[in-house]
């Protein structure tokens, strides 16, 4: 039909299936861990012995310190990368659409523009929602609100280990 194999397209179609599952499962085990006041990652302690700064909120969920960076590095990567492949798909479909025209059908500058635009998208909807699930998790946990810019170096959690407890308060579906 394609000139595809069905095993490729089988692969394909079920990535993303494979992917929303995995993190329903990561999401599920760090919600459980943090309940206990264990990082969501590692399942260690959230006052991680030798790290600069208290537990952070990755994703909607508390973590450790050390585990923090590594988050923060691997998202920095992530994002590198993702302009990268973005920038390299744009750069290869716009020279397809210059030289062979004929190859992307009647209209050759579409798959550039959904390329160009597409992919910002999805990445600036995933940031969205990583923001608002850290929102969401500083407001049950009783934290102040704190922008991302700001000029402060007060943490947001404190460092030193405190006889803290995460209070639960109910939502309008627990009701």
């Amino acid at each position: 039909m394609f000139g595809i194999d069905p095993g490729f397209l089988v692969t394909i179609a079920a990535l993303p299936a494979a992917m929303i599952w995995f993190a329903l499962v990561r999401a599920a085990r760090s919600k459980r861990r943090n309940r206990d006041d264990r990082c969501g990652n590692c399942g260690g302690s959230l006052y991680a012995a030798h790290a600069n700064a208290g537990p952070s909120l990755v994703q909607g969920h508390l973590v450790c310190g050390l585990c923090a960076a590594k988050e923060r590095r691997s998202l920095i990567r992530s994002l590198v990368a993702a302009a990268g492949i973005t920038g390299a798909t744009a750069l290869g479909l716009a020279s397809v659409a210059l030289w062979f025209p004929t190859q992307l059908g009647a209209h050759p500058w579409t798959p550039v523009l959904a390329t160009v635009l597409g992919y910002p998208a999805l990445f600036a909807g995933a940031v969205v929602w990583m923001k608002r699930a850290n929102r969401r998790t500083a407001q049950r946990l009783g934290l102040e609100r704190q922008l991302s810019m700001s000029a402060t170096n007060d943490p947001l959690l404190p460092v030193e280990r405190r006889s803290w407890t995460i209070r639960h308060t109910q939502t309008h579906d627990e009701r």
